[in-house]
């Protein structure tokens, strides 16, 4: 091989070798600061720093967001209080919660039913395509942008503080994102894209769900399935590296279903094993999934279908080892009851919902204490679909989120109602392995507030989630339903008086509120793009937007919008 060949292959390898080391102490630089500080990666530097390309990387501004995000919610953490907000559907909910709350949602749910990037609505199956959420982020990050750059100008044209204090406080339009992303959408691939997507287009950060990405369900429907403890934790570290290669800050929102689930898609992982529903009677031989194949086959309908899977998981006699174990010891009639609560209290020392014992462990431990083996087949039940049965409840969404903390910025509890009591249980366990713990809270619109607690209780609420430690709470669907209200209230009103229902309840209460959307045409930016065409032109332009004539100069008068 020529010299000159080797010589160029050697600058190369040199050059690249250079390069790697330096970008490698840049992230190791990084990972230092206290932001990371709770943050568990299963990679080393060297790992990004090859991954990331010759090419210099750039920080996105949802990076920089992403950084405001973690001051806002570390300063909310010191200070004992909440950061509170709901899932916003467009760039007038986005500049109006900016007045008053200091982040922005974007659900899942809301954009399934509202902003399908197929335009084909639904309900929240995660089934929309995987840059529906993304997309929903862009187009409310762009928004920000906007108004924030047109506010500026505004106040940076004023001659004097006297003309700036006219104008009043600035309003932060740049409150931080978080979005829904789901069950990622599919395999960890898919995970990575999206994450791609979501920093690409401005989100601050995400939460992801421990749901199976093909069953997916929203945290309040039936029929939820999870994945194991470690495959939800991979999605996590995808997240997470995907965001580290991008040089971006992203929040991370690590969301539990399994207070609710009742299936599981594999038992491959021994932290689940506690939950896992088997059938404990030795005369049931048929698997119930062949039992309902051959109902089917034969042409039951629903209701007898219904009624076969009843009879059949009552005749299983389906638990969970744990009350296998306690119900075989306190049908022993050999046994004293206090020979039987001290086998059962020994058996709970070491068998619960936190201490991850592994089925064989604990049926080894229930030979001993028995002196035989327990009957306990989780095959048999699975369901048609492969699932095989789990039961949930709090304590398993505590051993899930202690499992995901180390992985995430904050932890969730999806739950089905908002019992204070429950959210208090969630938090203390999570706590007590993770005392500074990050916690979040869905004050869902699924609930039936006014039935669950009375008008004093609904406003103590988010506060004494906060003394909790659920820093950041949000309305998943708020936007959703106040234009849906709003749409309906006036659109009657108009139905029955014409112009006075808008001149009077819409216009006339814009006036006395101070929005700014009154003035729709400033609003909407018409005096900025202006000024970029007289800057373009020279100084002036005939066909001025907000030139002589403009019908919103009838508003003149009217406050300081």
């Amino acid at each position: 091989m020529p010299t000159s060949v080797l010589d160029s292959s050697e600058k190369e390898f040199y050059d690249v070798q250079n390069q790697i080391e330096k970008s490698c102490a840049d992230i190791e630089s990084w990972w230092s600061q206290p932001r990371w500080s709770s943050t568990k990666r299963a990679y080393t530097a060297r790992d990004i720093a090859i991954r990331r390309g010759s090419f210099p990387s750039v920080e996105y501004q949802s990076s920089l967001m992403a950084t405001k995000l973690f001051k806002l919610l570390q300063n909310h953490y010191n200070n004992n209080t909440v950061s509170k907000t709901f899932g916003a559907l467009d760039p007038v909910q986005v500049t109006q919660m900016a007045k008053y709350l200091d982040t922005i949602y974007v659900s899942g749910w809301q954009c399934s039913s509202t902003a399908s990037t197929s335009n084909e609505p639904g309900p929240d199956l995660a089934d929309y395509p995987m840059d529906t959420v993304p997309n929903k982020v862009e187009h409310l990050f762009k928004a920000q942008l906007f108004h924030d750059k047109k506010q500026f100008q505004d106040r940076a044209q004023c001659s004097s503080p006297n003309d700036l204090k006219k104008l009043g406080p600035a309003i932060d339009y740049m409150r931080p994102i978080i979005a829904d992303a789901d069950a990622g959408h599919g395999g960890l691939t898919a995970v990575f894209k999206l994450t791609k997507m979501f920093i690409e287009r401005g989100a601050a950060g995400i939460h992801i769900e421990d749901q199976t990405s093909t069953n997916k369900k929203c945290g309040h429907m039936a029929g939820r399935c999870v994945i194991p403890v470690q495959e939800h934790i991979n999605r996590l570290t995808t997240i997470r590296m995907c965001a580290d290669i991008l040089n971006s800050n992203l929040i991370l929102v690590a969301r539990t279903d399994s207070e609710a689930g009742t299936l599981i898609s594999s038992t491959i992982d021994v932290r689940d094993h506690y939950f896992i529903v088997g059938a404990t009677n030795p005369d049931v031989k048929i698997s119930f999934a062949d039992v309902m194949n051959d109902a089917i086959n034969k042409g039951y309908d629903s209701n007898q279908l219904e009624t076969l899977e009843k009879e059949w998981c009552e005749k299983a006699g389906l638990k969970l080892f744990h009350e296998a174990f306690r119900d075989e010891v306190l049908s022993d009639n050999k046994l004293s009851k206090q020979e039987k609560d001290e086998k059962i209290k020994k058996f709970n020392a070491q068998v619960g919902p936190l201490t991850e014992t592994s089925h064989n462990d604990a049926q080894e431990l229930g030979k001993q204490l028995l002196g035989h083996k327990i009957h306990f087949n989780w095959e048999l039940p699975r369901v048609r679909e492969g699932l095989y049965r789990y039961r949930g409840g709090t304590q398993c969404a505590v051993m899930r989120a202690r499992a995901f903390a180390p992985y995430a910025d904050l932890v969730w509890m999806e739950s089905n109602y908002p019992d204070y009591e429950q959210a208090k249980e969630f938090a203390e366990g999570v706590k007590a392995k993770y005392p500074n713990q990050w916690l979040a809270y869905n004050l869902s619109p699924s609930f039936n507030w006014t039935k669950v607690m009375s008008p004093d209780d609904q406003k103590t609420f988010i506060q004494r989630l906060g003394d909790l430690g659920y820093i950041w709470q949000f309305i998943t669907l708020a936007g959703l339903h106040t234009t849906a209200l709003a749409s309906h209230n006036f659109t009657r009103d108009f139905a029955e008086y014409g112009m006075m229902a808008y001149a009077q309840n819409v216009q006339q209460k814009e006036m006395d509120n101070g929005v700014d959307v009154l003035k729709h045409q400033k609003w909407s930016g018409a005096e900025y793009i202006d000024g970029l065409l007289k800057l373009a032109q020279g100084g002036v332009s005939a066909t001025a937007a907000m030139g002589k004539g403009v019908t919103e100069d009838q508003f003149k008068e009217v406050s300081k919008l």
